[in-house]
């Protein structure tokens, strides 16, 4: 019963419409005022000053990228690759920060209501980031208006003889 409402398209036309939308909304005051979130980067002490405003760029703009392209269902399996990689990305950066005992913006919707890192937003994250992966491994193309191929699964049948080889 679990399983068939995890592999159910619904809920992964919801999972694309939520996680999409929920990029697209970080990433727009990002991308609108790059030198914030710059300095929000800057806070974590993770890379070099000079490469800060370069990241900053990168990572709100591939999270509007990602989000648009879920929410859209372009190649929405890829699209929530990239948004597992972010979503990886901040959880490292936060754990990092948290076990430093440094306590900083987490930067995470640009000037809309920033939050303190905590360990809060790690399970979030980690929610999140399930999310992506159920988007990924049970996508089947519904309401999508460019779905990429799908791959199709290795029978066991077909692995056996495989292996006779």
């Amino acid at each position: 019963m679990i399983g068939r409402i995890l592999t159910g398209r619904e809920l992964n036309l919801i999972l694309r419409l939520f996680l999409g939308g929920m990029f697209v909304y970080a990433a727009w005051s990002k991308v609108l005022e790059p030198s914030s979130f710059a300095m929000a980067v800057r806070g974590y002490k993770l890379i070099p000053f000079s490469l800060s405003n370069l990241f900053a760029l990168c990572v709100s703009w591939t999270e509007l990228v990602a989000g648009v392209m879920l929410i859209l269902g372009i190649l929405p399996r890829k699209a929530a690759a990239a948004i597992a990689i972010l979503l990886v990305m901040f959880i490292i950066a936060i754990i990092t920060t948290l076990v430093r005992g440094m306590v900083v913006d987490c930067g995470c919707f640009g000037n809309e209501g920033g939050s303190s890192t905590s360990w809060l937003l790690i399970v979030r994250n980690v929610g999140l980031l399930f999310g992506a992966y159920l988007i990924m491994a049970y996508n089947d193309g519904f309401l999508c208006v460019f779905p990429g191929r799908r791959v199709a699964p290795v029978r066991a049948v077909e692995s056996r003889r495989l292996s006779e080889y």
